[in-house]
């Protein structure tokens, strides 16, 4: 029997579900400092399966958690995060972190992004590491990925180790994503200045000042998406919010909006916010109005060769249990793109669930079969970086 047998072997579903089960209710909401309860059960599972942990202190309540099996060397790296979106109304399932199986699916918040994907990584960890335990092999959960990154930026400040390549647990219903533009958020403050509506020329409309920014930002996302090629089509421009004024009797002196801009690889938010106050500056019907532009978040992309031994290694470990996993971009944004840009590693991203339909919704559910076939994909992957050495440093 092959060592990616035994360690298949060793790879149990019911475990799966009940450790993802424990993350669960373990609430972690982002916004808020309430990650230390999933990194607490994160290390129970870990000490339970020989793993050792190490936290790194973010802020009051958030450590980052890194659990490694076998020996301290550059090795595969498994990406996470702890942090949830908020639970929100409309669960008639279970309640949000009460987790429930039900036909197959495991529901609860954060069944799908990501602690279903945490579980499966530590079960594969788990595995491989019982028959190979001179593979190398880390798992990185981070805080605060739903909102600013504060825990993966924390970790890069201060970290020196070397990886040979990351597969990022997040839900692509298990399609192999090999491409992920970034991401850049910007708030824009319009000042005018105010006035009675009654005599709307003696002041400056803050609001119809912003509202002409932003048909601009939109006409240039149009023309972005007229270069649209390859897997990852263009860059983009979206406004996600416009917020100003006092009352319908005063003219407003003050607008802020924040943007979305999607980053192709290589770009970065400095880019981006250079293009932002190019485009404002051509529009010359702002009534006289002030606009200050401020980076908000940034986050890299990153782009894998479809002909990468990683992306091979994904493919043929889902093949290899009759599952097609198509090689595709994602419309979403992770932190892999920042262990690109700084360890210079190939990135995948790959995990149970599909982020489009169930993730950040309420009854949140992943199945059990996705689950499953995910821990043994990952042991797969794991298992031919060391049989082939085709991950292995030159």
């Amino acid at each position: 029997m092959s060592n990616i047998e035994k360690a298949l072997e060793l790879i149990d579903g019911a475990t799966i579900v009940a450790d993802a089960s424990s993350l669960i209710l373990a609430n972690s909401e982002n916004p808020g400092t309430t990650e230390i309860r999933t990194v607490e059960v994160l290390e129970m599972i870990a000490s339970r399966l020989g793993g050792r942990t190490k936290r790194r202190q973010v802020a009051p309540g958030r450590p980052n958690l890194s659990i490694k099996f076998g020996p301290d060397e550059p090795g595969l790296l498994f990406l996470g995060h702890s942090d949830v979106v908020p639970a929100g109304t409309g669960w008639s399932v279970t309640q949000p972190f009460s987790p429930r199986v039900v036909d197959g699916k495991l529901y609860g918040r954060g069944s799908v992004d990501m602690k279903g994907g945490l579980a499966a990584v530590l079960q594969a960890m788990a595995a491989v590491n019982a028959s190979a335990p001179e593979l190398p092999l880390e798992l990185l959960v981070t805080v605060d990925e739903e909102d600013l990154s504060l825990g993966m930026l924390a970790e890069l400040e201060n970290e020196s180790r070397a990886y040979i390549a990351c597969v990022v647990a997040e839900p692509t219903d298990m399609s192999t994503v090999i491409a992920c533009r970034g991401a850049a958020n910007f708030k824009i403050t319009v000042t005018g200045s105010a006035a009675h509506a009654g005599r709307p020329e003696d002041g400056v409309n803050a609001i119809t000042a912003a509202s002409r920014i932003a048909l601009l930002i939109a006409g240039e996302h149009e023309r972005l998406r007229a270069g649209s090629r390859g897997l990852l089509g263009s860059a983009s421009w979206s406004v996600g919010v416009i917020q100003g004024g006092h009352g319908t009797s005063i003219v407003p002196d003050r607008c802020e909006l924040l943007v979305d801009r999607r980053l192709m690889p290589g770009e970065t938010g400095a880019t981006a916010l250079a293009d932002l106050q190019e485009i404002i500056a051509r529009e010359h019907t702002l009534d006289g109005c002030d606009t200050q532009v401020e980076l908000l978040m940034q986050m890299p992309g990153f782009e894998t060769d479809a002909a990468h031994p990683l992306t091979e290694a994904c493919v043929g470990a889902l093949e290899a249990d009759g599952f097609s996993s198509p090689v595709e971009a994602w419309t979403a944004a992770c932190e892999g793109g920042y262990v690109h840009q700084h360890h210079a590693c190939p990135i995948i991203i790959l995990g149970p669930g599909d982020i489009r339909n169930q993730a950040h919704q309420p009854n949140e559910h992943v199945s059990i079969s996705d689950l499953e076939l995910a821990a043994r994909a990952y042991a797969r992957i794991a298992m031919t970086q060391w049989e082939t050495r085709a991950l292995k440093p030159n």
